[in-house]
């Protein structure tokens, strides 16, 4: 009998920002732009934000196209004075190989540097990948591909002693990517798979703030109350447009609308169900959608008040949703945050949005379930619309076999 006992690790209290440092891999993870529509936003931190709460602003995405792990270290001290994220991610450096005179030591000793960067900077975290495979045209071979697959290893072997790893060389197939490197929407979901468990077994964080109770509506009481009615979807007073093609006895929640465009070929039914929280709106959808282009679009019926908004406050819509289905025919099921203000004395309208969709063929898994939150919009009192929606996105030729549900929708003050 022994009375020795392995330490237990230690989860970190973190705050609920996530950010990245890297390359494109990085840079297009979700965006670096907060109105940008990123059709090939290559989705893994929105992916790992709808699993686990933590949110990635784009102010905290320190990712740039084609640069090599040298490049990465001018950056590193905004990694490490961020206001926003504690936690970041070095998932890759894939340039490295093809970077010419770069060699696997010098990769290392980057990567070290930066690991060193957060170790001496209490509350600072990072974790660190093994970068993926590359395919195709963008395969390595000779010397850079055993390169690359020692630094595989050296990050599983060594790097683990300092900072959490994840593994995300192993089981990732060209048919996960965008361009036989980027991971497509598959492969963003296969990456928050392998990222997701080590964060939850490291650290602890707040979740997205979804609403909780119906009477979480702002007031002079609660301030910090959703800026839309009814954000536990209750009830079955909404207004169902006919361009969603819905079938008889459809209905929506109180205080929603639901329009939709370019469906021929596809029929919906809206039914309500209960939920942790409050009830569900379902889509059920069926057919096949006969042209690229079509959506769906479920919003409250009634504008935020702008009264209600005062300049510099900063704010945002969260949603719970899901999909169930025995078909991947569905591009994108968003939140999105809509602010219509003159730029340029011109009337503009900007959307804020989490889990941007795919373009074709790329498109979610049958069955997903998280928490979304859009990125984040400071007021200037010169709005004249502020409003949010959910997004959906349809695939074109896929015979439809889904169901959609959302729930706990809220627009609020951060």
């Amino acid at each position: 009998m022994t009375l020795l006992a392995e330490a237990q690790p230690t989860r970190r209290r973190i705050r609920r920002g996530l950010g990245l440092l890297g390359d494109s891999f990085s840079a297009n993870c979700h965006t670096i732009d907060p109105k940008a529509f990123g059709t090939e936003a290559y989705g893994y931190a929105g992916a790992i934000a709808a699993k686990t709460g933590l949110f990635p602003s784009y102010l905290d995405n320190q990712g740039k196209v084609g640069d090599h792990s040298g490049q990465f270290i001018p950056r590193l001290p905004a990694c490490l004075t961020s206001l926003t994220a504690d936690l970041w991610m070095l998932l890759s450096r894939t340039n490295d190989s093809t970077t010419a005179g770069m060699t696997l030591a010098d990769s290392k000793a980057n990567v070290m540097k930066a690991i060193t960067g957060f170790q001496n900077t209490p509350g600072k975290y990072l974790i660190v990948g093994t970068g993926t495979p590359r395919f195709g045209s963008k395969a390595l071979t000779g010397q850079a591909l055993a390169d690359a697959i020692a630094y595989k290893d050296w990050v599983l072997s060594y790097v683990r002693q300092f900072v959490p790893v994840v593994n995300i060389w192993d089981g990732f197939t060209q048919a996960m990517t965008v361009d036989d490197l980027h991971p497509n929407i598959i492969g963003a979901d296969f990456i928050q798979s392998k990222c997701v468990p080590v964060i939850n077994a490291n650290f602890e964080f707040f979740g997205v703030p979804l609403p909780t109770d119906a009477a979480d509506i702002y007031s002079v009481i609660r301030p910090f109350g959703c800026l839309n009615a009814n954000p536990l979807m209750l009830g079955t007073g909404g207004v169902i447009n006919a361009s969603t093609n819905p079938v008889a006895g459809s209905v929506l929640a109180d205080n929603y609308k639901a329009s939709g465009s370019g469906l021929t070929g596809i029929t919906t039914r809206w039914y309500k169900e209960p939920s942790a929280f409050g009830e569900a709106q379902c889509i059920e959808l069926a057919g096949t959608m006969a042209a690229a282009g079509g959506y769906i679009y479920c919003q409250p019926s009634a504008n935020v008040t702008l009264a209600n908004l005062l300049a510099g406050d900063v704010i945002e819509m969260v949603s719970a949703p899901e999909i169930i289905g025995n078909s991947r025919g569905i591009l994108g099921w968003e939140a999105e945050l809509i602010i219509t203000k003159p730029v340029s004395s011109t009337s503009t309208t900007i959307y804020y949005r989490s889990m941007d969709k795919y373009q074709e063929p790329f498109t979610f898994p049958a069955n997903w379930k998280g928490a979304l939150e859009t990125q984040r919009y400071t007021g200037d009192v010169t709005e004249t619309v502020v409003t949010a929606r959910m997004g959906l996105y349809l695939a074109t030729g896929i015979a439809q076999d889904s169901r959609v549900k959302v729930a706990q929708f809220g627009i609020r003050k951060v």
